[in-house]
């Protein structure tokens, strides 16, 4: 594909049929029009959702069906978008369904505020009334789990005119960080090139190391300049998070953050100390890289480097299908059944075209790709496809209001294939630089996943800890500390440049505070069920294959010990790192061998 094609120029087995959801503008406005009658009735209920269970029953049912409508039209009108983001008409029903969106959410806010006044005593009354309501249950106790952080009628006032302008920073932050930005400019082969967050990394890439070292000087140069400025924005990030866990009565930030999703403090501390205590195998990755791109010095800018092997195979969609379907012939027939169904469904929308939204994506079945034929290609279809299946068994299991998978658990299905498709990949490989191309893959995954995105976490746990302990978050504290964090994270083999120090700024996460484990978390968990599927333990694909089925019907603790992953004992890490050790054995035995 070497010219960008329009997108009635690519063929309709490769695009995906929005049909399926919206037949055209008749349906769309019959549809809009549901979702304000059910709207009608649930405000209609507004001061009596517990007056009987009729009146509770009437709410959930009418509510999971708009929901439903609600959430097929704006995955519809987006999709619509996403696919040429230069059509007008695509455009206009975006904004039309965002509206919608905003006068549901408006109108139905009485709803959590009744329930934050009544009790599961009340509740379970009304279920023995009518049982129907059972099935209901736990999205109600999610919604009384907040009771106990929830303030007076007359304190809440207060915090929500505050927080209308809590937040602010990050606008700020993406404001300078992304517009009004000047990252210089560098000089590439005899033409001036200039830098900008989008091509950051790929350049960094570039097989000339005084063209790394450029651009990664240059790049920082900017962070340097205005150092003060960000280390404001985000030192006013941390001290709302930690003012706000104050008034609502949560010992600490981290506590209030992982609160929504029931996720004890110990797993977070447990990640911490699992890659701690590997992180020799990522040093010895480091030392492995040195070796495989031929440099005399590592230095932390080369930590981006590919490994491309001779004669780089071509993927075109159906050879990518048929590895696939070998690759994940491990989960057995009803997962392959399923992939099948897919493959043949109207649901991936595969080639770029002119004006389509960059990069992949997963809503619901639909899947986004930007198919370039390339070894990238295959390992996004199978994480693309991870999380579509995900959707799929979902489906089939529970009931609607259960249906959205947790993003703590939505890594895993997506990260899983990736694993299986990676050992299936260098089983069958017979060329070393395809061995070596496989295994630096997966194992600079493992790096930018587990432990960068760890690093990150500790980075926000400690400045989080620090200002509620009175220490004054400023730049030269903040830099300092993070440069701290990179020489624990990398080898003595690797040069840390100082300008390293100032990375922190440039990562948008930290405005999201406490997600970044999330990351981590999901790749562990991945490698996991993945060490145990490889190894054919017993109920091994079963447990998988009920935990795509879970989606929200319980919190994500409980839902991954019934598959026996029991993030609250820390000896279940070394499962996870057990396997990437075997990968950099492999990795030192490939490249050993001569």
């Amino acid at each position: 594909m070497d010219k960008m094609k329009k997108r009635d120029e690519i063929s309709e087995e490769f695009k995906w049929d929005l049909t399926l959801l919206v037949q055209n503008e008749k349906d769309y406005d019959k549809k809009c029009q549901e979702v304000k009658d059910y709207l009608v009735k649930i405000v209609a209920l507004k001061g009596n959702l517990f007056t009987s269970a009729k009146n509770l029953l009437d709410y959930c049912e009418l509510s999971n069906k708009m929901d439903k409508l609600l959430t097929d039209l704006y995955v519809w009108a987006n999709l619509y978008k996403y696919q040429d983001l230069n059509n007008s008409e695509a455009n206009r029903y975006a904004l039309s369904i965002e509206e919608l969106y905003n006068e549901v959410i408006t109108k139905t806010a009485f709803v959590r505020v009744e329930i934050l006044k009544e009790n599961r005593e009340k509740l379970e009354k009304l279920m023995v009334e009518e049982p129907t309501l059972k099935k209901y249950l736990f999205s109600f106790e999610k919604i009384f789990k907040e009771k106990d952080h929830i303030l007076s009628e007359k304190e809440e006032i207060i915090i929500s005119k505050l927080t209308r302008s809590y937040g602010k920073e990050e606008d700020t932050y993406e404001i300078l960080n992304d517009a009004e930005n000047s990252l210089g400019t560098v000089e590439i082969d005899k033409k001036e090139v200039k830098i900008t967050q989008s091509n950051f990394i790929s350049l960094l890439k570039n097989k000339d190391s005084e063209v790394r070292k450029k651009v990664f000087k240059t790049y920082y140069d900017f962070y340097e300049k205005h150092k003060n400025t960000f280390a404001s924005l985000y030192s006013t990030n941390v001290l709302e998070d930690n003012s706000i866990a104050d008034i609502r009565h949560f010992e600490n930030s981290l506590k209030m953050a992982l609160n929504q999703e029931n996720i004890e403090e110990v797993v977070y501390e447990n990640l911490l100390k699992a890659v701690h205590q590997n992180m020799n195998l990522n040093f010895d990755f480091q030392k492995l890289r040195k070796k495989i791109f031929g440099l005399e010095e590592y230095h932390i800018y080369d930590n981006y480097l590919e490994f491309e092997g001779e004669n780089e195979e071509k993927y075109d969609i159906k050879k990518c299908q048929e590895i696939l379907k070998k690759a994940l012939a491990p989960l057995k027939n009803n997962y392959l059944e399923k992939l099948e169904y897919m493959f043949k469904s109207k649901y991936i929308d595969y080639y770029p075209n002119i004006g389509k939204r960059s990069g992949a994506f997963q809503w619901n079945r639909y899947v986004c790709l930007n198919h370039l034929d390339t070894y990238d290609s295959l390992t996004t279809m199978a994480h693309e496809l991870g999380h579509a299946l995900n959707t799929l068994y979902t489906e089939e299991k529970q009931p609607f209001q259960y249906q959205n998978n947790p993003i703590f658990l939505a890594e895993i299905a997506s990260t899983l294939n990736e694993v299986l498709l990676t050992e299936y990949l260098y089983q069958k490989a017979e060329d070393k630089n395809k061995k070596i191309k496989i295994l630096v893959d997966f194992l600079a995954r493992v790096n930018a996943t587990i432990y960068r995105q760890t690093m990150f976490a500790e980075f926000e746990y400690l400045m989080h800890k620090s200002e509620s302990e009175g220490i004054s978050l400023t730049e030269e504290f903040m830099s300092t500390e993070y440069l701290k964090l990179v020489n624990k994270y990398f080898s003595n083999d690797v040069i840390i440049e100082p300008e390293i120090r100032f990375e922190w700024m440039r990562i948008p996460h930290f405005y999201s505070s406490f997600y970044v484990y999330k990351y981590a978390i999901g790749l562990i968990c991945a490698l996991i069920f993945a060490k145990r599927i490889l190894n054919k333990e017993e109920n091994a694909v079963e447990d998988y294959l009920d935990f795509l089925a879970s989606g929200s019907a319980n919190y994500p603790l409980d839902i991954l010990n019934k598959a026996n992953i029991d993030l609250t004992d820390d000896n279940v890490f070394e499962e996870a790192f057990s396997l990437i050790k075997k990968k950099v054995e492999e990795l030192k035995e490939v490249i050993e061998n001569e």
